[in-house]
């Protein structure tokens, strides 16, 4: 690890910049949308920056295998520049409207691109090392944003623009530091869930591969689709509510629990998966994060963040126990890619669908019943697994040095 780390330190740097200066950018959108268009249609066009994520995804990595990775990340923070350099004309619909747009393609080539490169560098052996330290470096730089969401809230857009672009000129500098591509990412497969992390999904297989892992694939579509719909109804309001509430510190803060909590506990929650029964793992996960999902809105400042990791502990111990019984149910671990894929893909449907409910919400029911009906939705998830799939039997006698590792679940802009 320490090897990996050294070897790489510019590009981990790169890594805490960008998303220090990205999530800056993605955090101040509702807010700027507030202040220029009626609420549901920031949502609207928020949750649609989105679909064209979505959309183009199979496209990028195409684009991204055919050009470069590195240098495609180059691109990427020159397209962020772009969109940052329309705010400097003042805060207007047009300029809103075009900084949305374009940030929409960096974050479109942001990801797989990193994946990509990380999967070029990395051996079967250290493969995961690698994912570990991309997943804790854009977590530093997601608290970052977080902890400064008052300060840029409170600046004028110009000086937001200049801070913004200072740090992507940075994080473009250390890019060109780290070591160039070396080889093709499909060349070899060096995960088992080697096509999820490069966004591959081959639409012939998804049915075929998706029921043959039934249920523990359903359920894991149906709250990866519920929970990203949560998180992106959060990151929509919590802005929102820094704004007309500028002076509480706590609430900058509150944003990085998400991320802070997996940090903190991630190892403890997988030596319960691995010891308990599965069923009820993910029965009381999902009940915790429903209820501690629903309450969140109506607590601030430091119970803020208390609910939200409580929140986090919840879904993480859901999802770790699902993607354990995913494993299981995939003896020959021959469609981890494809299912893990289309499980992206629920997953990027529910950040696509969240900013537009939130929008159209908002105003109509106040922040925190808007975040109350995200953790609705994931009550509903724990009804439907408890109805239809608590039954079923999970076995195990099972040699768990044989468990792929689970694919990391993103609780921020990515």
């Amino acid at each position: 690890m320490k090897k990996i780390f050294r070897r790489f330190l510019p590009f981990w740097i790169f890594l805490i910049l960008f998303k220090f200066a990205a999530c800056i950018h993605f955090n101040l959108m509702s807010p700027y949308g507030e202040m220029l268009f009626p609420l549901w249609f920031v949502g609207l066009v928020i949750g649609g920056a989105s679909l064209i994520q979505l959309i183009l995804d199979v496209p990028a990595g195409l684009i991204l295998d055919k050009y470069g990775y590195r240098k495609f990340l180059a691109v990427t923070v020159f397209l962020f520049i772009v969109a940052v350099v329309f705010l400097m004309f003042g805060l207007n619909k047009v300029t809103y409207l075009m900084t949305l747009f374009v940030a929409s393609f960096g974050w479109l080539f942001f990801g797989p691109g990193v994946n990509a490169y990380v999967l070029t560098h990395a051996s079967k052996d250290n493969a995961g090392r690698f994912l570990s330290l991309r997943d804790i470096f854009e977590s530093i730089g997601v608290v970052l944003s977080s902890v400064l969401l008052v300060l840029t809230l409170s600046m004028p857009t110009k000086f937001v623009g200049i801070l913004i672009i200072s740090i992507f000129v940075l994080s473009l500098i250390v890019l060109f530091l780290s070591p160039k591509d070396i080889e093709d990412v499909n060349t070899e497969k060096k995960v088992s869930t080697h096509n999820f992390y490069i966004k591959r999904v081959f639409l012939h297989k998804i049915i075929k591969s998706i029921f043959n892992l039934n249920p523990a694939s359903v359920i894991l579509m149906i709250t990866g689709f519920s929970s990203s719909i949560f998180y992106a109804i959060v990151w929509f309001v919590v802005p929102l509510m820094i704004a007309s509430n500028k002076d509480d510190v706590f609430m900058g803060v509150s944003l990085a629990t998400f991320d802070l909590a997996v940090l903190l506990v991630g190892f403890v929650l997988g030596k319960m998966v691995d010891k308990f029964n599965k069923k009820l793992l993910v029965f009381f996960g999902l009940l915790l994060f429903a209820v501690t999902g629903m309450l969140l809105g109506f607590n601030y400042g430091i119970l803020f963040i208390l609910v939200g990791f409580m929140a986090t502990v919840g879904d993480e111990l859901s999802s770790l126990s699902l993607w354990s019984w995913l494993n299981i149910l995939d003896k020959d671990h021959d469609n981890d890619g494809t299912v893990s894929g289309v499980i992206n893909l629920f997953q990027d449907l529910g950040w696509a669908v969240g900013p537009v409910i939130a929008g159209v919400l908002y105003t109509k029911i106040g922040p925190e019943m808007t975040i109350a009906v995200g953790g609705g939705l994931i009550l509903v998830s724990w009804l439907l697994y408890s109805v239809k799939f608590s039954g079923v039997h999970v076995a195990v006698d099972i040699d768990w040095s044989l468990i792929p590792k689970k694919p990391h679940k993103f609780r921020h802009k990515r």
